[in-house]
């Protein structure tokens, strides 16, 4: 695995979501306003990428190891998600008394949301560099608008926007440090990146079908968050085939 490669692609990805939680600055944030296109379009990038990686899981080890590992990455997601509140749903007219109870809950569902993304930077890395490349990419489109959404929930509970602002550069820093642990694990155990990479898929995959897009097609957003989908895919092709994960 090239470190300085997976380096910058982490790097990036955790710029991306500082970027997003800096947008706050230049919007008037309205709690019911949705984002379906922008939403839906980053999930196609990030589905089509997850697709790619499943696809090199299973060229590495066959089907038993890339159904096992995707079958795992759904069901770790699913498991978090039911124990942590997610951050999309906090945007949800909730009262949260105590700040340090907001802060935890913030900081819970940032933990699961970004750990898994980062880990699939280092796996995607260890595939190839064009496959890490094209997951990285994917990852930090998605970051953008997701930087936004850590941030701008905040804003509309009352925080102060630089606190806010400091949050959604956190959920990069923590996205950043799981590439990093993801990189020293695959490296002491090598033999496991092809299941890492099915995993990672599986993660990808529960973010975009169960988290993503039912957000991106609420409030009868359906038309335009399919085609914001399918165009998100398009872009990732065209990525993949320049980058030459693509056959």
């Amino acid at each position: 695995m090239d470190f300085q490669s997976l380096l910058l692609g982490a790097l990036m990805a955790a710029i991306a979501t500082s970027i997003g939680a800096f947008a706050i600055i230049l919007f008037k944030i309205k709690c019911k306003e949705g984002y379906s296109k922008l939403l839906a379009f980053a999930a196609g990038v990030m589905g089509f990428s997850a697709v790619e990686m499943f696809a090199q899981s299973h060229a590495l080890s066959g089907d038993i190891t890339a159904v096992t590992g995707l079958a795992i990455g759904i069901v770790v997601l699913f498991l978090a998600e039911k124990s942590i509140p997610h951050m999309h749903r906090l945007v949800k007219k909730v009262e949260i008394e105590k700040s340090k109870k907001k802060a935890a809950l913030i900081a819970g569902a940032i933990t699961i949301h970004n750990v898994p993304e980062g880990f699939a930077i280092a796996a995607a890395f260890a595939g190839s560099n064009p496959l890490g490349w094209l997951v990285a990419t994917s990852i930090a489109i998605q970051d953008v608008p997701e930087g936004f959404m850590v941030a701008a929930p905040l804003v509309c509970y009352g925080m102060k926007q630089k606190r806010a602002i400091q949050f959604g550069i956190f959920s990069g820093v923590v996205e950043f440090f799981g590439a990093m642990v993801g990189f020293a694990f695959l490296s002491l155990v090598s033999a496991l990146g092809p299941i890492a990479l099915a995993f990672s898929s599986g993660a990808m995959a529960y973010v975009v079908l169960v988290e993503i897009m039912p957000d991106a097609i609420r409030g009868g957003k359906e038309r335009e968050a399919s085609i914001s989908f399918i165009l998100g895919a398009i872009v990732a092709f065209a990525l993949a085939t320049l980058l030459g994960v693509t056959q």
